[in-house]
């Protein structure tokens, strides 16, 4: 089980991350989900797929999709293997809190059975390495660096299964939670399609003795889970909406512009994501049902 490590912004990176389809009785809804593989305790690592759980409200089916792999174990991204799940809502294990908009998908029977159709595909997980430690975090500057890595409608790459990389900055402290919430805002572009996608610190090349470069790529650190909009025109008290995409007809539905500036980007912190790890060890034990 591959697994991305925390320094280096790479291609590999672009396969933890992938595209999310529901079918709703209101048509199809979009997001971005992202690969983690938590640790149990005898060692071994169960693969999962979280995500925003707006994005599978009410999906009668869905599917995501991963690269395909060739004999010398290189991703073939212009192959992408589709993976359906009947029941798609009923698979996701919701965040212990109701108020937190995650949810949990166990992925390693789906992948499986993929191989057993006699295909093989390249996934590459996250795991808590790839997490920025709290102290760590709490050091940070309020102005950070970060990458939004998912699949907006109208800009990814259906051909080459490319998710896009949206920067951006910190706008409220990454390590402080705001308005009490175990999140934080970013300043970067908030597309339909995104809701779900993993947030990134983006940290400089280092630079070695005289100069050189001895990381040719941006270090990494996964910050959050980006799942909302925040700003003033949007409807309700706290103005604040889901990232959702939707399609009709196989196309996207564009959003409503909204006046003044861009929204803020909602992002739910790290914490958040390691709140699963209690569920998945009571679901090895049998404690809990996979699906």
């Amino acid at each position: 089980m591959p697994l991305a490590g925390s320094q280096k912004l790479t291609e590999e990176l672009g396969c933890c991350v992938a595209r999310i389809e529901c079918d709703t009785p209101t048509g199809v809804q979009c997001g971005t989900g992202f690969f983690f593989a938590f640790l149990l305790e005898n060692g071994k690592r169960s693969p999962c797929l979280i995500t925003s759980r707006h994005i599978v409200n009410g999906a009668r089916s869905g599917r995501f999709f991963v690269a395909r792999k060739d004999a010398d174990g290189k991703p073939l991204l212009n192959e992408p293997l589709e993976c359906r799940l009947t029941d798609f809502e009923d698979k996701c294990h919701p965040h212990p809190d109701p108020f937190v908009d995650l949810v949990l998908i166990f992925v390693g029977a789906s992948l499986q059975a993929l191989k057993a159709e006699g295909h093989d595909f390249h996934v590459t997980y996250l795991s808590r390495s790839a997490i920025l430690p709290r102290e760590q975090r709490a050091a940070l500057a309020h102005l950070e660096n970060v990458a939004v890595l998912g699949y907006p409608l109208g800009l990814w790459d259906p051909q080459q299964l490319q998710p896009v990389a949206r920067m951006g900055i910190t706008a409220t402290h990454a390590g402080l939670p705001y308005g009490g919430a175990s999140e934080f805002l970013i300043d970067a572009p908030c597309h339909a399609g995104l809701g779900g996608a993993p947030v990134f610190l983006c940290m400089p090349a280092q630079a070695g003795e005289g100069g050189t470069l001895v990381q040719r790529s941006p270090g990494v650190a996964l910050l959050g889970v980006l799942y909302a909009q925040r700003h003033p025109h949007l409807s309700g008290e706290t103005g604040v909406e889901p990232i959702v995409g939707r399609l009709r007809a196989g196309r996207p539905v564009p959003p409503q512009p909204l006046p003044g500036s861009a929204p803020l980007g909602v992002v739910l912190s790290t914490d958040k994501i390691l709140d699963f790890e209690p569920l998945v060890r009571a679901m090895i034990h049998g404690y809990v049902s996979k699906y």
